[in-house]
């Protein structure tokens, strides 16, 4: 249950972006509620339709992923070093803001890290398939080790620049695109083309996760209905991986 919700969060991350640059981009449209359930919906059916007839290009598509994953950390840093206006580092690290109506600012500071929490989760995707992998005891331990020791290091850098350069936080909140980190970047670049590309680089990541997400969660099920732990396991366990 825990991935098919990750899977479900993380496509819905991924269209509220995609409506995000939508509203920079036409300042006329207006997001419906419905638009992200609809979109979220459209993703998990892509990622669904790519793990069915497409699950040979997995390993070619992750590949180039990985290398785009490395350099979009660069495509985002580098226009906010460069660009973006700094904040100081005494408001930046020792200020909190409670801003969510909660009645205590050390709460509202733990729930606002959940996110940043999240980046760092899912690594354990290679475990559940550990069944279809060459030597699994060693190969497994060492994957997971290094995307998470990269990741964080990466997350770490991008995370630091990113709370250095959001500028207004008033003003970033309250953006028409409902997305904060598109408002930094085109706050930063003050180019909606610019903007467009370096949060296209963000969703076309994300949309990748998607699709690992639906190889990890569908095997999952599979490998729980086998073991008969649902309900009617007949219709999963007819497939064969």
């Amino acid at each position: 249950m825990g991935w098919q919700t990750f899977l479900c969060g993380v496509s819905f991350v991924a269209a509220s972006l995609i409506l995000g640059l939508a509203v920079l981009n036409y300042p006329s449209y207006v997001i419906q509620p419905y638009h992200g359930t609809l979109l979220t919906i459209a993703i998990v059916a892509f990622c669904t339709f790519f793990n069915i007839f497409l699950a040979v290009r997995l390993p070619l598509v992750e590949a180039l992923v990985l290398l785009l994953h490395v350099a979009g950390v660069f495509i985002v840093i580098i226009p906010l070093w460069v660009m973006a206006p700094r904040g100081n580092a005494h408001d930046t690290i020792m200020v909190f803001t409670n801003s969510g109506g909660w009645w205590d600012t050390g709460l509202a500071s733990v729930i606002g890290m959940v996110p940043t929490i999240g980046l760092l989760i899912g690594y354990d995707c290679s475990v559940h398939l550990s069944e279809e992998t060459e030597d699994a005891s060693l190969t497994i331990p060492q994957v997971v080790l290094a995307a998470v020791g990269t990741n964080a290091v990466m997350l770490l850098v991008v995370g630091i620049t990113y709370i250095f350069c959001l500028g207004d936080l008033d003003s970033v909140l309250g953006s028409a695109t409902y997305q904060p980190v598109i408002q930094v970047l085109y706050n930063t670049t003050q180019s909606h083309a610019g903007t467009t590309v370096i949060t296209l680089v963000i969703i076309i990541i994300l949309l990748s996760a998607c699709v690992g997400q639906v190889a990890t969660a569908s095997r999952q099920l599979w490998s729980f209905a086998r073991d008969k732990g649902i309900g009617s396991p007949h219709a999963c366990t007819a497939l064969r991986y």
